[in-house]
Parts: structure tokens; C-alpha cells; sequence
């Protein structure tokens, strides 16, 4: 029985404009033993004929069986197996994987076929001595001559020590001594194979051959036994095995260390979308969760980097309790005396000239800035401070004075004392930073905290007091001066006295809540013409004003007659970490307040939309990174097609190959998001922006990111394999020599 037997084969080369005749009608049949030499022109069909009867390429016409067993039903599964099982390969251009040494050239037959693998090293040593290339072994095929390169490619078809090794012009590129000692080498080893040699000088190998073929335009024109050869009796094909995971991470490793200037490059580039991708999702997602929140009005003075917290009995924090919430990961600093940073009042700042003042929306500790995000220094005496560019007025060596209320309000202040201007945040947050040495000292300021209160909530009520007349709403003030009635309009021409009025004053305390009375027997005087269309006002008596005022201030009470607190003030990043607080800590033994996060009744559909819009501009920036990203990678793996294609035709499968591509874009990807994380991390001490924005990346976050890139690469890896296995062998081979 033959080993390989052709009956009437053809194969045609197709183009767009022609089709061309590989061979023609070809019958032939091989058996184990002999060496076989086939002669030609070029373009005679001779590797033609050798790469349909190794399965590299396909065929058209007639049948080529194997082992008796038609093949023209194979598929590209099928052939992958015989290539596997019983061929072996030597090429007119090596078709070495030029980033390996000769050991790991070797090596990756040996492991393909799987081999044991405590014997492989001792295997592939002896196959490489055998070939003369042990001073080489540990040398990459590139830095190889062209007779040691072919030395190297013979070591790696022994080593699959199969049944069948075919060898296309193996000395075509060599010099005469060293075609000379690669013809010896093949007839050496082909003892009890079936050795299959394409030659165009049949000099170099008529000493070895048991037969002739002589091919001319595609068709066999001799076909010469020279001498008798021995047929083996038992065929040893080679023993497929399944190709582990380890295996294939191995190879996925060896491959990326064996070309460290393309992994280099991809994984810098991987790095640089990844970060870019990141720090827009980052950014978004702190978008999102920001969408629709408020300032507490109870305390209108606390940013997002504070969270307060007292315990629910009132009483004060113990060394060890303050130890524990400096512990918490999220947590950069606790003060002891939060009333220091006055959470619960208005406060402004005025300067040396009258042009110089400003309303303050939030108080913070100086240790939430970084040098590179102000102008100046940090404060670090007590009476030290940074405040931000929002006013223009305020440059640094200037001294303010801080006081509670609005600016304008300059008889109802009271004064906090006065500080030097030693930074300018260049944010426009429209804050006031303190120094540690002024927010850690022992000062008792409750008294004059409550007498704030009182003013501010007094000043509140006084300033907003209207009552609708004639279906306008009308502004009321005291009267220093005793008055004609009860309220007198502001005005000219001719008074009317209107008597027995019933109005209803309104008004709002510090906090917005809205309060009212109703006046009864009330005696108004309206002139001709209103001093103001726009804005009406009158002046109500002295008593009857002074009692509203009273009466309003007993309602809200509770907004400032505080007793005294025990406030712990912790400084946080952001919101994030503000929130992961509220998680951490015994709401059965503390209560925790986040001024900055309290939710609008709109914010569930204000998250919604923004939402939709973070879907939308993610997309849109997905796949204008995705377009760089495919265009860098599938040059990069085209570039790669030669080595897959020797791969197939060392024995590796599909299956295989598609794994080893997966696992190659997961390493990448993994290791690319790891790496952009630490690098995020650490610039993140000196970029503001990356400060503020990554502490919103939750686990989940991560583990969506991580997944999306992971999903992408492999996406690419399944690709190019797809592609790659549209073609043949020769093909890929043919395609990647012409590139």
C-alpha cells in the first residue's frame, strides 16, 4: 500500500485576469524508503507537486488519496491533522521564525507535537548537535547564515520525527559546500522516511536518490527508479496531542519577549488608549454621579472634600475612635474641631480697599491642594490662608478680614479675625483653604458660632419680608420715624388712607424656609404715584415690624440656637470616597453629614439623561480609538502571518493558533490596563485633573474597562486568525514573502 498516491491530479492558479497551471493530470505513488528527487525548470510544477502532496496547498481536479483514502473531501481540519501526523518541513527560504532562537525553533515542534516534556530540552539539544548548530543554539535565526538557517529548519522536522519530509530546493539559496552538507544531512536521516527532495540541480542530490521525477508545465515527464530501497513494514506517524493552555501561554510569552520592540510598541500604545479611554469614562462617570446634587442649607459651607460626623449621644470622640477614622483608607486627614471651618453659616471676605470682597461658598483644609494648583505657597502659620482666583481683587500678600453674612451687610457682621494671603488657587472654586496649624487649635468658638447664627438668620427674615397688594408683591422695611398708619407706600402725589386691612407677611429664615403672618385691622397709606413701578415699597411701624420680626424668629429657632457639637471634620478626595464614608461607618453610633451630596427631586432623571449622553460620547470615542487601535494591531499581526503560517505547517491547528492569538491580546491587554492604572496612579500626585477624576473608578468600573479591552482584544486576535485561515500554507507564505 502507498503511502501517498495521485490519480489525474490538477491544481490551477487563479488571478483576476488569468489562470495559470500549477500541474496537470499528474498520477504518482510513494512509499516509505525512498528518496525521492524531483527535477525541473522553473515553473515546471515541481513545488507544486510537493505542496499539494504535504496538504500546504489544494487541488482541483482528480483525487489524491492517502493511505488509500480519498482526500478531496478534506477539510482544512483534516489536513492540519495529516500535516501533524506525518510531514515534516524543510524550505527553499527557511520559513524560520526569524525572533527565535534555533533551541526555541526546535523546542516549538517538540512542544506542538507534545512531547514529553521532561525530554524535550535533552531531545532538542541532541537535534541541534545533530545538525552541527550546537555553538548556535541559543543564537536568533536571523543573526544565522543562510546554510545554518536550513540546518535549524531540518533540526525542527526531526524533531516531529514523522513519516514524510518534504524539502522544496533546500539548498537554492546556498553555496556549494553547504548544499553539499545539507543533501548529506537530509540523506542521513531519511532512513526508513519517505524523503521527498524539489531540486533544480540534480547534481547535488543524484549520489542520494532512489528515484527520479522530472516535471515539465505541470505534467510528469520522467518517473525513474534509480534504486531498489527497503519498505519499512510499520509507519510511526507522529502522536497528536491536544496543545495545553500552559503550553499556548507559553508560546503567547516567548513570542511577545522574542520581538520586544513590536510588543514594546503595542503596549505602549495599548497604554495610551487605554489611559485616554479611561480618563474620559472617569470623567463621565463623575459626571453622572454629580448630576442633580444640592448644598445642605443647614450647612452651606461644606464642600465635597468634608464629610462631618458626631456621635449620636453628643458626647466628645475618644483618641482611639479619632485613630480609627484616620485609619480609613479614603480618608486624608482628621480635624478634631470641625466648628473651626464655620460649616453651618455664610461667610464673606473683604480686603483693604473697598473694592476688595467676596462671598465664600465653602471652607477646606489647605492639605486637599497640590503646589502645582496655585500661585504662591501653601498656608502653614495660623493666620495663613490660600483662597481662590475667583477674586480677581485679592492678590497674594494681601491681608482679608472674615466675617459671617454678605459683605454688604457690614452692620450685623461679626468679624473671624484677620489672615495674609499666602497662595491663589488657580480653580475657580470660590473657596478659602486654611492652614493644619489654624483648623488643630483648641479655640472655643461656639458663642460667637451662635450669635453668627442668630444675625444671620435675623438679617435673613428682615430682608426678604413682602405681602401681595393689588396683585403685586410689595418689599416691606422699618420705619426709624413714627408714621401717618401702619404702613405707609413710598410715593408722590395724592395719599389715599385705606383702613381695616387684612394682609399676609411672608418671608424666609437663612435656611430658605418659608415663613407666615396674617395682620389684621392694618391701616395703609398709598400715594398717587409709586416711587418705583418696578420695585414697590413701603415702611411699616417701627413696633408692628420689630414684633413680626420676633415672631418669625421663634418659628426657626432651632436654626440657631444650636447646642454646642462635637464635630469631627474628615477630608476626602471627592465624592466618591465622601460616600464610601457613609458606608463605613456605625450609623448606630455616629451620624454621618455630607452637605455636597444631597439629591434634588430631579436628580434621578438629571442622572438618566446624563446617562445617555456619557453612552453616546463613549461610543463615538470607542470607536475613534477602536480605528486607531485596529489600524496599528492588524499591521502588526499581518506582519506576523509568516510565523503562523509555520506554526500550521509545523502541525499547530486552528483550535490552537485561535487560543494562542486570544491568550496573546489578553496578556497584552491585561497587563497594558495594569500598567495604565499604576502609571493614572502616580500622576495622579501631580495632575489635578487625574486627582479629582480617578477616585470615581469603583471596582465595577474597573472590572467594565478591563472586560471591554480584554473583549476588544480578543475581537482582533479571532480576526486576524479567521483571516489568516482563509488561505492555504503557501498562500499565507506566498502573501507574507511578497509584503
Amino acid at each position: 500500500m502507498s503511502i501517498i498516491r495521485l490519480d489525474q491530479v490538477s491544481k490551477y492558479y487563479k488571478s483576476e485576469e488569468t489562470v495559470s497551471v500549477g500541474m496537470k493530470k499528474v498520477s504518482l505513488s510513494f512509499d516509505l524508503g525512498e528518496f525521492v528527487a524531483v527535477t525541473g525548470e522553473s515553473g515546471s510544477g515541481k513545488s507544486t507537486l510537493l505542496n499539494v502532496i504535504s496538504g500546504l496547498d489544494g487541488y482541483e481536479e482528480g483525487e489524491l488519496y492517502l493511505f488509500d483514502e480519498e482526500t478531496s473531501h478534506y477539510t482544512i481540519a483534516d489536513w492540519e491533522r495529516y500535516r501533524g501526523a506525518y510531514i515534516g518541513f524543510v524550505f527553499q527560504n527557511y520559513n524560520i521564525i526569524d525572533s527565535y532562537t534555533v533551541y526555541q525553533n526546535v523546542m516549538l515542534a517538540l512542544e506542538i507535537q507534545g512531547y514529553p516534556k521532561k525530554d524535550r530540552k535533552k531531545r532538542a539539544f541532541e537535534l541541534i548537535d545533530k545538525v552541527g548548530l550546537t555553538s548556535h543554539r541559543h543564537h536568533k535565526a536571523s543573526k544565522l547564515s543562510g546554510g545554518q538557517k536550513q540546518r535549524a529548519v531540518i533540526a525542527r522536522a526531526l524533531a516531529k520525527d514523522c513519516p514524510v519530509i518534504v524539502a522544496d530546493e533546500p539548498t537554492g539559496n546556498l553555496d556549494s559546500q553547504s548544499a553539499t552538507q545539507i543533501m548529506k544531512l537530509l540523506h542521513d536521516i531519511s532512513e526508513g522516511k519517505l524523503v521527498i527532495v524539489v531540486t533544480h540541480d540534480y547534481d547535488q542530490v543524484k549520489n542520494y536518490a532512489t528515484r527520479k521525477i522530472k516535471m515539465h508545465d505541470g505534467e510528469v515527464v520522467e518517473d525513474k527508479v534509480l534504486h531498489d530501497h527497503e519498505i519499512p513494514t510499520q509507519i510511526n506517524p507522529v502522536e497528536l496531542k491536544k496543545t495545553s493552555f500552559w503550553t499556548l501561554t507559553r508560546f503567547a510569552v516567548r513570542n511577545m519577549f522574542s520581538t520586544p520592540k513590536k510588543s514594546l510598541f503595542l503596549l505602549i500604545m495599548q497604554i495610551l488608549v487605554i489611559a485616554v479611554f479611561t480618563l474620559v469614562y472617569t470623567d463621565q462617570m463623575k459626571n453622572i454621579r454629580e448630576e442633580g446634587l444640592e448644598q445642605s442649607q443647614i450647612f452651606p459651607n461644606v464642600p465635597e472634600t468634608r464629610v462631618l460626623i458626631e456621635k449620636r449621644d453628643g458626647s466628645e470622640f475618644s483618641e482611639s475612635e479619632i485613630n480609627d477614622f484616620k485609619a480609613l483608607s479614603v480618608v486624608k486627614e482628621v480635624y478634631e474641631h470641625g466648628s473651626l471651618f464655620y460649616n453651618e453659616m455664610e461667610l464673606s471676605i473683604k480686603g483693604s480697599n473697598e473694592y476688595s470682597f467676596g462671598y465664600i461658598e465653602g471652607t477646606d483644609s489647605a492639605i486637599v491642594l497640590s503646589e502645582l494648583e496655585i500661585t504662591g505657597r501653601l498656608p502653614v502659620a495660623i493666620d495663613e490662608v490660600v483662597i481662590s482666583s475667583h477674586w480677581q481683587s485679592f492678590n497674594v500678600g494681601d491681608t482679608i478680614e472674615l466675617f459671617n453674612g454678605y459683605y454688604y451687610q457690614e452692620n450685623d457682621n461679626i468679624s473671624f479675625g484677620t489672615f495674609k494671603v499666602v497662595g491663589i488657587d488657580n480653580q475657580d472654586r470660590n473657596m478659602i483653604y486654611f492652614s493644619d496649624a489654624y483648623l488643630k487649635q483648641d479655640l472655643e468658638i461656639d458663642k460667637q458660632l451662635d450669635i453668627s447664627r442668630y444675625e444671620n438668620t435675623r438679617s435673613s427674615i428682615s430682608y426678604q419680608m413682602s405681602f401681595d397688594f393689588e396683585g403685586e408683591s410689595v418689599y416691606v422695611e422699618r420705619s426709624y420715624e413714627p408714621i401717618q398708619a401702619d404702613i405707609v407706600f413710598y410715593g408722590t402725589g395724592e395719599p389715599t388712607r385705606i383702613e381695616n386691612q387684612t394682609i399676609e407677611i411672608r418671608t424666609y429664615s437663612s435656611t430658605g424656609i418659608e415663613l407666615t403672618k396674617t395682620l389684621t385691622d392694618i391701616s395703609i397709606i398709598v400715594y398717587e404715584n409709586f416711587e418705583n413701578e418696578y420695585y414697590k415699597r413701603v415702611s411699616m411701624d417701627q413696633e408692628i415690624y420689630d414684633n413680626l420680626v420676633e415672631e418669625f424668629m421663634l418659628e426657626v429657632e432651632f436654626e440657631y440656637m444650636l447646642p454646642e457639637r462635637n464635630l469631627l471634620s474628615l477630608s476626602v478626595s471627592g465624592l466618591n470616597h465622601g460616600n464610601r464614608i457613609i458606608e463605613m461607618v456605625d450609623s448606630e453610633i455616629y451620624k454621618v453629614y455630607y452637605p455636597a451630596n444631597i439629591s434634588s427631586p430631579m436628580r434621578e432623571v438629571l442622572v438618566f439623561l446624563s446617562g445617555l449622553l456619557a453612552i453616546v460620547l463613549l461610543s463615538l470615542f470607542g470607536l475613534f480609538l477602536y480605528a486607531i487601535v485596529h489600524a496599528v494591531t492588524r499591521n502588526v499581526m499581518n506582519a506576523r502571518k509568516k510565523d503562523f503560517a509555520i506554526y500550521r505547517s509545523i502541525g499547530a491547528n486552528q483550535t490552537s493558533l485561535a487560543k494562542l492569538v486570544v491568550i496573546e491580546q489578553i496578556i497584552m491587554a491585561v497587563v497594558g490596563f495594569v500598567l495604565t492604572l499604576l502609571i493614572l496612579n502616580l500622576l495622579s500626585s501631580s495632575i489635578p485633573m487625574i486627582q479629582k477624576t480617578l477616585p470615581y473608578m469603583e471596582i465595577q468600573d474597573y472590572l467594565i474597562l478591563m472586560i471591554a479591552f480584554v473583549l476588544f482584544g480578543l475581537w482582533l486576535g479571532l480576526r486576524f486568525n479567521k483571516k489568516v485561515f482563509k488561505q492555504t500554507v503557501i498562500e499565507t507564505l506566498s502573501a507574507s514573502k511578497g509584503e
